[in-house]
């Protein structure tokens, strides 16, 4: 029997329709001498340190870091019963086709359930990147040798495991230096959400600094033969009332500038006319999906993710956790049955049915194909009880898909530059020869300016005349809050903010920090912590947020760290460097990154008992503040809050030389809300209580109460 363990149900019952003669049973599709069965995700989980050692489950800084000698994983509670079913099919398998889905944590999903099973029998690889009924044969037709693929599973498992070592003890130790500040939150770190919080903190930072300046911009009215146009005032450097940009902020130079400038003759200095194309933007991949799902379908990156997913899993588009936009040739000859599906959409009529299925982009391109091509429609048709969000982003996959199949937009660029008395005014100008591909998009230009005018044709030399001169008073604005689509576009581009050039190279190679797969459940991870919140469009960070940045050291919040890191997990993938290295460096230098948070660890407010740190804590009963020893349960001093500060503690009240009748312990003389009353010592196990008879003594007469 040959055994195929998909990742999820969806690709085994798409394996499972390639293979034919279904029967369906138990966790599991029978299909004559062939049995397809499936995971749910990962089904085993790394352990928790106290799973390692108990004293782990109480976090103190002399147990870190916390480096395991042999790594231990458990079954998901939810995953038990499959598991099963798999172990069971495994016992009779004569050999196994590995059917996750093709990328790196596919890879490793299904081989880790080999190893927990310990199967030593044939294991195959299918790599599916589309679930179209065609893919599928094609791909049963082109097993290979699963052992192929073992820097992958390595890759994975080594990301895996540094982000257990990083994160938990950076985490433990982050949190530990909270509490030695009176902080009672769990403050947590991780080598990519870290870096990616520190982006939205300096920009939210740079915000609220952010000082607007008043500066003017002078357009002149230009007259020539041929037609009239608009130009703007280009300073020199040398000229009064600039600012370091080099704006104009003085009024008064601004007016004598309109004054000296209006209703005088000048000549054109510079004349150029180019022509160009603009070819259109490439079919997506995942980040610049999420970046326009983002900005038009108004959907978070994890959203868009998920329906890409559904999408793929519905046969209808390709692999969705993808880095690349550009398309293998060899599926060149595939697009014109695609076109003519597509074309039979009301709402890709248009862009479909008029490409020219025979006009081979640039985005045709074997070479710049990675681990997976670019997101593309499969041909399939989507139904019409497809959900609407599902629709929304099926059609601009297919339409980014459509466009490489029309020509490059032609047009004249433009620039002229004027003298008048001595000053330099500019122009630049477009005048569009063809639109091509832009007729079916509805823009020309990602970075499209409507106020872009088309120049009569000019030369130089010719002679002009300055009707008028306006003053246009603007003001400097901040930059523009994160959306999830430009965070996600950051993260993938995140060289762009960083000043060294070594280290921007570095990033650019290492594409970012993350992963495709990854980066949206970054984001959530971040708004579930509470580090983030999402106000309309853009995403915020909170004053738990700030704080977690402003405690850690630079080395983890550095995008240069974890890029350096995918670097090298990418270096495991090619079969260049090693799981074991890799770990090994990474254990070496935790001590390193864990210093700067530890510090000398004497805490800012230590218990007067045990000298351990106290911790501020909220009441669940009332939210009232109050100060408890970190060596809880050992120390048990609670102290009371004085504006956010450890107070005194409470005198314990005096014993009186009255018994309780009940269980014969003191007595102690209280005041509640109705007067006094002596209670039982021995409260809560006795809850006795009397009042306060004439002359001081207990009135043992009376009725006794549970307080």
């Amino acid at each position: 029997m040959r055994l195929f363990i998909a990742e999820k149900p969806s690709l085994g019952r798409a394996i499972a329709a390639g293979l034919g003669n279904q029967k369906k049973a138990e966790g599991c599709i029978r299909c004559g001498d062939d049995v397809v069965t499936w995971c749910f995700g990962h089904m085993l989980e790394q352990a928790w340190p106290q799973d390692y050692k108990p004293e782990y489950a109480q976090w103190r800084r002399e147990h870190l870091p916390i480096i395991p000698d042999q790594w231990k994983y458990k079954v998901k509670k939810d995953a038990a019963t499959q598991l099963k079913i798999i172990g069971s099919l495994l016992r009779d398998a004569d050999s196994v086709v590995h059917a996750g889905d093709p990328d790196r944590e596919g890879q490793l999903l299904v081989d880790e359930v080999l190893e927990h099973f310990h199967y030593r029998g044939r294991v195959e690889r299918i790599w599916l990147a589309s679930l179209d009924d065609l893919s599928v044969r094609k791909a049963l037709a082109n097993l290979t040798d699963n052992a192929r693929y073992a820097p992958l599973r390595d890759a994975a498992r080594a990301r895996s495991r540094a982000d257990w070592l990083a994160g938990i003890n950076a985490t433990r130790a982050l949190t530990i230096k909270g509490r030695a500040e009176g902080r009672s939150d769990v403050l947590s770190l991780g080598r990519v959400q870290t870096p990616t919080l520190a982006l939205v903190v300096a920009r939210d930072l740079e915000i609220s600094h952010f000082k607007p300046v008043d500066y003017f911009v002078l357009k002149a009215a230009i007259v020539h033969s041929a037609g009239d146009f608009t130009v703007t005032f280009a300073p020199s450097e040398d000229l009064a009332g600039l600012d370091a940009s080099g704006r104009l902020i003085d009024a008064s130079v601004a007016e004598a500038l309109v004054t000296a400038h209006t209703n005088t003759d000048g000549l054109v200095t510079e004349a150029t006319r180019e022509a160009k194309s603009k070819a259109a933007p490439l079919p997506h991949c995942l980040s610049s999906l999420q970046k326009a799902a983002s900005a038009q379908l108004g959907m978070s990156a994890q959203q868009v993710l998920d329906t890409a997913q559904a999408l793929y899993e519905k046969k209808l588009t390709t692999y969705p956790r993808t880095d690349c936009r550009y398309l293998p040739e060899e599926q060149f000859a595939d697009a014109a049955s695609v076109l003519a599906a597509l074309s039979t959409l009301p709402a890709l009529e248009q862009v479909a049915g008029k490409a020219n299925a025979s006009l081979k982009s640039a985005a045709w391109n074997t070479k710049k194909v990675t681990a997976h091509h670019a997101i593309a429609p499969t041909g399939e048709i989507p139904p019409d009880s497809l959900p609407q969000k599902e629709r929304d982003l099926y059609l601009m996959i297919a339409a980014a898909f459509c466009l490489q199949f029309h020509p490059p937009m032609r047009y004249e660029a433009q620039k002229v530059a004027v003298s008048l008395a001595d000053t330099r005014w500019d122009a630049t100008g477009r005048h569009i020869l063809d639109p091509g591909w832009t007729a079916f998009s509805g823009h020309d230009d990602e970075n499209d300016d409507s106020d872009e005018q088309s120049l009569p044709p000019l030369e130089k030399g010719d002679a002009v005349h300055c009707r008028d001169v306006q003053t246009l008073k603007k003001k400097t604005s901040p930059p523009s809050r994160f959306s999830e689509g430009t965070l996600i576009e950051a993260m993938a581009n995140v060289h762009r903010f960083v000043a060294d050039a070594d280290a921007k190279a570095a990033l650019k190679d290492a594409k970012g920090i993350g992963t495709e797969a990854t980066r949206a459940r970054v984001l959530e991870t971040l708004k579930e912590r509470a580090y983030l919140v999402a106000d309309k469009k853009a995403l915020v960070s909170t004053p738990l947020g700030r704080e977690v940045i402003a405690l850690t050291p630079p080395a983890l919040k550095d995008p240069i760290t974890t890029a350096e890191w995918e670097s090298r997990l990418e270096a495991i993938a090619q079969g260049q460097e090693t799981l074991d290295a890799f770990l090994a460096d990474q254990c070496r230098i935790l001590p390193d990154l864990l210093a700067p948070i530890l510090g000398d660890g004497k805490p800012a407010f230590p218990c007067p008992a045990c000298g351990a740190a106290l911790n501020r804590r909220k009441r669940k009963k009332d939210g009232a503040w109050f100060w408890g020893c970190t060596a809880w349960p050992d120390c048990k001093v609670i102290l009371p809050d004085d504006k956010g500060k450890p107070g005194t503690a409470r005198p314990k009240p005096a014993l009186s030389e009255y018994a309780c009748p009940a269980c014969g312990k003191p007595l102690i003389r209280r005041t509640g809300a109705k007067g006094e009353f002596y209670g039982c010592s021995g409260y809560p196990g006795c809850k006795k209580t009397w009042p306060v008879a004439p002359g001081g003594a207990p009135d043992f007469e009376a009725k006794s109460k549970k307080k």
